[in-house]
């Protein structure tokens, strides 16, 4: 590889198909180095002592920092501008190297702590990049999120931050209202970025495309990557396979988002166009149990 490499960026809430747009990535573009959400942390001792050498590796060699929370969300939350170029400056040196490691002209940033709080930063300090909104259907991608039991706040920052796109007193809003905030917020968040930096090109994947070989073509195509026929394959990474559960929507779910959405300025609503035409109760509910379900084969 001769300069610098060209970069990919992905806006997204997460839970929303990033491994699988991974894979198809690397498994199609050649030249392309495709992460999924690095540095990621591989222990290598087992069991507790694994657990505390993630604990110990996240602090001080594969950090929160590098990953892009831990203090990237503070600093972001007080407006910290210097120590946001900081953590940017690292996360894109880490990256050139990555790059040149790999000989790669084309690095894929397929990671939900991009627009976490270093994306101006970073983009600023890019310069030239592309830019991509990995989203999957709010009610869906709330549902997921709330299948999994996750600290919120591990990822996220306060609703109420004032550097936010969509401020929102987070008080007054449920579990899953927070990941619907989230979910507003990342589109909110992209349109920013373009509106601000002007990325050479600015696509929208909608999660249930990477299953839909001539739309991720066009996609690749729009983003100036050389691939040949896609071949695509089941979704990678789901709740159900790691044991979460199905990802299934009830009504109390979409009566959730209808709430929230009720919540929401006509401004703010004009700039998610995704909701255009958008009917929440188009999902397949989930069927309520006749009987009460068996225990057998149950985890606890």
């Amino acid at each position: 590889m001769t300069g610098a490499p060209r970069y990919i960026f992905t806006v997204t809430a997460g839970r929303s198909g990033q491994a699988s747009l991974t894979h198809l990535v690397a498994a199609h573009v050649p030249g392309a180095l495709a992460l999924h959400e690095e540095p990621q942390v591989k222990p290598v001792l087992p069991r507790a002592l694994g657990d505390l050498e993630r604990r110990l590796r996240r602090k001080f060699v594969e950090t929160h920092e590098l990953l892009g929370r831990g203090d990237v969300l503070r600093a972001f939350a007080e407006n910290d501008r210097e120590a946001l170029d900081t953590h940017a400056a690292r996360r894109q040196a880490w990256l050139a190297r990555l790059a040149a490691r790999h000989n790669a002209e084309v690095v894929f940033d397929v990671s939900k702590y991009f627009a976490r709080g270093m994306h101006c930063a970073l983009a600023a300090r890019i310069g030239d990049f592309n830019l991509v909104l990995l989203v999957r259907d709010p009610i869906l991608n709330m549902r997921s999120f709330l299948n999994r039991s996750k600290n919120f706040y591990l990822d996220n920052n306060r609703p109420d931050c004032p550097l936010n796109e969509l401020v929102l007193d987070p008080a007054h809003l449920e579990p899953g209202e927070l990941y619907l905030w989230a979910w507003c917020e990342m589109h909110l968040r992209f349109t920013r970025l373009v509106d601000e930096f002007a990325p050479a090109a600015a696509v929208t994947i909608r999660t249930k495309e990477l299953e839909d070989a001539g739309a991720m073509a066009r996609h690749f195509t729009a983003l100036g990557l050389s691939h040949g026929p896609i071949a695509t394959e089941p979704p990678r990474n789901t709740n159900a396979a790691q044991g979460h559960g199905p990802t299934l929507v009830a009504e109390s779910d979409v009566a959730t988002f209808e709430r929230f959405r009720d919540r929401l300025p006509p401004p703010i609503l004009d700039r998610i166009d995704y909701f255009d035409g958008y009917d929440p109760r188009a999902h397949p509910a989930e069927p309520r149990p006749t009987q009460a379900p068996s225990t057998t084969n149950r985890k606890t």
